[in-house]
């Protein structure tokens, strides 16, 4: 069976790789990023200042046209709007940092918590983000909330 399959392989391999496209190939590297991969690289870059650093964290894991937003309130439509937000938010709070849980996931949806850390290290507030992947793993969607959600009534 080995020595048949190395044969379809030397026969049939090079047709099979002139066939798929480059794009393809591609996709199916990005399609192995992991939704816990893609949330801590998605925290690491809402904690980076540093505008290159921070679009480089963005390339690997939010999608071209993903859309961001938040209660203050904030729409972010793409990657370049979402690098610009973060820049505005390390604007107001120099040194602040996030910790993100790892995410909840099911059907290409996710949800995870934050906290945001002030200069000091100290806890200055949380919330939750609920995502939608795109089907190569990137983030294409997040809808912030901020502080706990809100208690069940009696």
């Amino acid at each position: 069976m080995t020595k048949l399959r190395g044969i379809l392989v030397a026969a049939f391999g090079p047709l099979l790789a002139a066939a798929v496209p480059p794009s393809v190939a591609v996709q199916r590297v990005v399609v192995e990023l992991r939704p816990d991969s893609a949330v801590a690289a998605y925290c690491s870059a809402w904690s980076t200042a540093d505008r290159a650093a921070r679009n480089s964290l963005l390339a690997r894991v939010w999608d071209a046209d993903g859309v961001y937003a938040d209660p203050t309130p904030t729409l972010a439509s793409g990657r370049a709007a979402l690098s610009d937000t973060i820049a505005t938010f390390h604007q107001r709070f120099p040194g602040a940092r996030f910790r993100c849980s790892a995410p909840q996931v099911h059907h290409q949806a996710m949800r995870f918590t934050w906290e945001l850390l002030g200069a000091d290290g100290a806890v200055q507030a949380q919330g939750m983000d609920f995502g939608e992947l795109a089907v190569d793993g990137r983030i294409r969607r997040i809808v912030g909330f901020f502080g706990a959600p809100p208690s069940v009534a009696p």
